[in-house]
C-alpha cells in the first residue's frame, strides 16, 4: 500500500481537555485524505463517463442541484467498486483512527454497510446547495429507502487545476476544501455538516459520493414514515 498523506492531523492529546473531557470541534470530524486513490482508477472512471452512454439514472435533488449536472446512479464501472472497496477496508480506519477517541461509540465501523455511489460530472453553472445526508428518504424522497446515513465519503477523480470553482464548502464551520485527483473526504452525514459545492464557473469537476449506514438500503413503498423506516 502506498504512503498515505493526511491533510487534517486531528490527534486528540492536541485537543484542550476541560473537566477530563477533550473539547471537540466539528471541524474535527472532516478529514481529508490526500492522494488516496489509485490515479488510474480516477482516470477510467473519467474516462468511462466520457466514452459510454451510461445511464444517467440518478435522481436530482429539486431546488439543490441544478440540470447542468450528470448524475449516475451505480455506474458498472469497475474502478468504481475498487475506491469503495479501499475507502471501506482503509479509509474508514484512518477515519476511525483519528475520530475515535472523541465519540468512538458513534463510529461503530464494524456495523457499517456501504451504500451505492453517485458519480457526478459538474459543468460550468453546476452548483449542490446546501444540505445533509442524514436520512435517504429526505435526500432522494423518491426513492424512499430505508437508511440512515451516518458517514459520508465524497471521492475527487480529476486534478482541481482542470476547473474553476466546485468547492465544497461547510456552513458550521466555514470550512473550505480544494480537493485533488485521488483525495477523499469523510464527514458525520448529520444535519451539523451542511455543506455545498460552490459553482463550476468554468471546466469540469468529477466526483462521486457514497455513504456509511446502519440498517437495510431495501426500498421501501411511498408513503412511509421516519420512525416506520427505522424502527428495526
Amino acid at each position: 500500500m502506498s504512503d498515505l498523506k493526511i491533510s487534517k492531523n486531528v490527534d486528540p492529546i492536541e485537543n484542550e481537555i476541560v473537566d477530563n473531557k477533550f473539547i471537540l470541534e466539528l471541524s474535527d470530524h472532516i478529514i481529508h485524505i490526500k492522494s488516496f486513490i489509485d490515479p488510474d482508477d480516477c482516470k477510467s472512471i473519467i474516462s468511462s463517463l466520457d466514452n459510454n452512454d451510461l445511464d444517467k439514472s440518478a435522481p436530482y435533488t429539486e431546488g439543490l442541484l441544478n440540470d447542468e449536472t450528470d448524475s449516475f446512479f451505480d455506474p458498472d464501472i469497475d474502478a468504481v467498486e475498487r475506491v469503495k472497496q479501499k475507502v471501506f477496508t482503509d479509509g474508514l480506519k484512518i477515519y476511525a483512527d483519528k475520530v475515535r477517541s472523541f465519540n468512538w461509540s458513534y463510529y461503530d465501523v464494524d456495523k457499517f454497510h456501504c451504500s451505492e455511489m453517485i458519480v457526478r460530472r459538474y459543468h460550468p453553472r453546476s452548483e449542490f446547495e446546501y444540505h445533509y445526508d442524514d436520512i435517504i428518504e429526505e435526500i432522494f424522497p423518491q426513492w424512499f429507502m430505508r437508511r440512515k446515513n451516518i458517514l459520508t465519503c465524497n471521492v475527487y477523480f480529476n486534478d482541481e487545476t482542470e476547473y474553476e470553482g466546485g468547492d465544497l464548502h461547510f456552513a458550521s464551520t466555514n470550512d473550505t476544501f480544494r480537493p485533488s485527483m485521488g483525495d477523499i473526504v469523510l464527514f458525520p452525514s448529520n444535519w451539523m455538516f451542511y455543506h455545498k459545492v460552490k459553482e463550476i464557473t468554468s471546466g469540469i469537476r468529477y466526483s462521486g459520493t457514497f455513504w456509511f449506514y446502519y440498517g437495510s438500503n431495501r426500498r421501501m413503498g411511498k408513503g412511509k414514515r421516519h420512525q416506520e423506516l427505522f424502527s428495526k
